[in-house]
């Protein structure tokens, strides 16, 4: 009977030491933490949305709305291209494509110089 009571005794002391950290803000929710979880929660709701969709699919209902996933928050787009980057690689990238003089605007299939022969070049 003793065993027990101090078990639970050493239980009932941590759970009191779990509560007083996590008001302390020494929670498990910053940083990584928090990226993971917002990370699983999109990839759960994604899933979510396909599991309805193929269920509406198989007893010929409706499509459901989907829901479309924002863009990731951590990532910094480039104010003269568009693309987005991690905060590091934006540092280097939005100086050098500032200084770009040749942007393509869009490059779009037979928008370019033909060749010679007219047609597509072979190897021999």
């Amino acid at each position: 009977e003793r065993s027990v009571l101090a078990q639970v005794k050493k239980a009932a002391a941590e759970v009191k030491r779990d509560l007083k950290r996590k008001e302390a803000g020494g929670g498990k929710d910053t940083g990584k933490a928090a990226k993971w979880k917002a990370q699983s929660n999109q990839l759960r709701d994604a899933m979510k949305n396909v599991r309805d969709c193929a269920k509406a699919e198989k007893k010929g209902l409706p499509m459901p709305a989907a829901t479309p996933s924002g863009p990731d928050p951590s990532l910094v787009p480039c104010p003269h291209c568009g693309r987005s980057f991690n905060e590091k690689a934006a540092e280097r990238h939005i100086p050098k494509c500032q200084s770009i003089k040749a942007k393509p605007k869009t490059l779009t299939r037979g928008g370019g110089v033909p060749s010679r022969s007219g047609g597509v070049q072979r190897r021999r």
